[in-house]
């Protein structure tokens, strides 16, 4: 009996002290487990916040090169003489003259134009809504070229510079508006080049565009 509670003596405390080391191992694995898993957890949180805020910043970039071309665009003269136009219009109460309620009328004063004179069109423009509109008749929403065949001679926009002429124009129901436009008679580079050069007698083609649009053409001789 001696021996045996000697044993019970000696044993017990053995399987006490193996059954905490394996518990505190299978603690330690866990613990160990843990940090591994937050930090992948954390690392895959931080990578989708990191995609996800660099597809909103690809997105906000996007968006702000959108504005930013829609604000380019805006500054062009012909924009800005638009909106020029759409502010005094809603001031004044009217509403704006579109291309497709004009009725735009141009013819040379002569048919031929000799010597030292300069080429000279009649531009007649009536307005076929029921109301008064505001049209602009200035060279900010005008464009005129003369062509001789495919050769281009002289436009209006070559040396039409960075603030070209802005004439708002109130037209009346069916009240034509006369203009007379004259062509210098020079040839005109892009950059508004040198522009000494006489263009030669022969048949030209004077083209008035609105907004863009061609709205008429007069044909005549240079003698």
């Amino acid at each position: 009996m001696y021996v045996v509670r000697r044993l019970v003596v000696l044993v017990v405390p053995v399987l006490v002290l193996a059954l905490v080391v394996w518990w505190l191992a299978g603690r330690g694995s866990s613990a160990s487990a843990d940090p591994r898993q937050t930090a992948a957890s954390a690392s895959t949180s931080t990578a989708t916040k990191g995609a996800t805020k660099g597809d909103d910043t690809k997105g906000e970039a996007t968006q702000d090169e959108t504005q930013e071309q829609s604000a380019l665009g805006d500054g062009t003269t012909d924009d800005e003489a638009a909106s020029a136009l759409e502010r005094a219009a809603q001031a004044a109460g009217v509403s704006v003259c579109r291309v497709d309620d004009l009725d735009v009328d141009v013819e040379a004063t002569a048919t031929a134009f000799a010597g030292a004179d300069k080429p000279a069109f009649r531009i007649t423009v009536t307005s076929t809504l029921d109301d008064a509109c505001l049209f602009e008749a200035g060279d900010a929403n005008r464009r005129v070229t003369v062509t001789s065949g495919e050769d281009l001679v002289w436009s209006s926009t070559h040396c039409q510079g960075d603030d070209p002429e802005s004439r708002p124009l109130l037209l009346g129901p069916g009240v034509p508006s006369e203009e007379v436009y004259t062509w210098p008679r020079v040839r005109s580079e892009k950059g508004c080049g040198s522009m000494q050069s006489t263009p030669r007698a022969g048949t030209y083609t004077a083209t008035f565009r609105i907004d863009g649009e061609v709205v008429g053409k007069a044909v005549f001789d240079l003698r």
